[in-house]
């Protein structure tokens, strides 16, 4: 069940030597969750020199090791708790053999994988969500805010008198004060989720039940690209899938805004503010879709759920507020009529006097 261009692209030789990339040449094998692994270490002739060479893994077996065998304080605090939730997932969904170990050969490993990616992905969601709860809710305030933003940058783009950039930063925080808008918070969101992604990658890579799962003809541990160029059209399905959703996922705040505004209203700063932004993200697709392409294919699966539940989270947040804008209008609305009811009954009885 090892996947062999794998093992070798991730090892170390005998001696400790680093072979390839940092932190691939580990293998997490979490025993005391029914995973296990039959070797660490494996003979092959080297296709440049004929020579029969003995490559290792360094396995880990436990939280300590991850600090330890690694020296790597990411590996410790991010990979291994996200390998070990995965691993508890599949655990808690696959077939286990008579002597509890997890059986991959089990018809129902590999689903087991794909509801052990969903739920990671979910409660990952859910952390970053606890942190960024109030960004979240501004979103649509942040695409509004860009635009005025551009109007101010405009207003001095040909000033470099430094007291002129000195007002320009005034009026910006000014702006961001009004708003109730912190301008690092988009940026915390986004480097907030990083960690992740990255741990994701590694885990993917160097957990042994996943490394070794198969869902349909599908293996966790392969890249589309390769596979695609073998023939194994199957692969494709991955980025069918999730081009769409990373693309919606990206661009619904900003549709949802563009829907929000009239057109008509736009100023001349404000309509180049929202081309600049859209080339941006047109861009940032570009990338992920050569991204996705050359990832391990349960990263990719790891990415389409993630995809899935920023589009139903950004929906969410736009109905919670549209819904609290409706309710604020209705009672605005409200206490003017009860306003205007005053007012008459104190008219009608100063004419009566």
């Amino acid at each position: 069940m090892y996947q062999p261009q794998y093992t070798v692209n991730a090892v170390t030789d005998m001696a400790g030597n680093t072979m390839y990339s940092p932190g691939v040449s580990f293998e997490i094998i979490i025993k005391s969750l029914g995973d296990w692994s039959s070797k660490t270490h494996w003979f092959k002739i080297d296709p440049k020199t004929g020579e029969l060479v003995e490559y290792a893994f360094n396995p880990i077996s436990n939280w300590g090791q991850a600090f330890t065998v690694t020296s790597s304080p990411f590996y410790g605090f991010f990979v291994y708790p996200l390998a070990w939730l995965l691993v508890s997932f599949i655990s808690l969904f696959s077939n286990h053999a008579a002597d509890g170990r997890l059986d991959p050969d089990s018809s129902s490993y590999g689903v087991a994988a794909i509801f052990a990616i969903f739920f990671t992905s979910l409660i990952v969601r859910g952390i970053t969500l606890a942190f960024t709860w109030k960004t979240q809710m501004n979103q649509e305030k942040m695409q509004g805010l860009q635009a005025k933003q551009a109007e101010v940058q405009e207003k001095y783009k040909n000033s470099s008198d430094p007291s002129a950039k000195q007002k320009q930063q005034m009026e910006l925080m000014a702006l961001y004060k009004k708003e109730g808008i912190s301008p690092m918070s988009s940026i915390a969101t986004s480097f907030l989720s990083m960690p992740f992604l990255f741990a994701m990658f590694s885990v993917v890579r160097a957990t042994h039940a996943l490394k070794i799962a198969t869902v349909g003809q599908i293996t966790l541990v392969e890249t589309p690209f390769k596979q695609i160029q073998e023939g194994n059209w199957i692969y494709l399905t991955l980025i069918v899938v999730y081009l769409p959703l990373q693309i919606g996922s990206m661009m619904l705040p900003m549709i949802l805004q563009m829907f929000k505004k009239k057109p008509k209203l736009e100023s001349e700063q404000q309509k180049k503010a929202r081309k600049k932004q859209l080339i941006m993200q047109i861009v940032f697709m570009v990338v992920f879709l050569f991204v996705v392409f050359s990832i391990a294919s349960g990263v990719a699966i790891y990415w389409i759920f993630s995809s899935t539940f920023q589009i139903i989270q950004t929906l969410t947040f736009h109905f919670l507020k549209e819904t609290k804008a409706s309710r604020l209008k209705k009672k605005r609305e409200k206490q003017i009529e009860k306003n205007k009811t005053i007012a008459a009954k104190v008219s009608n009885e100063a004419k009566k006097n």
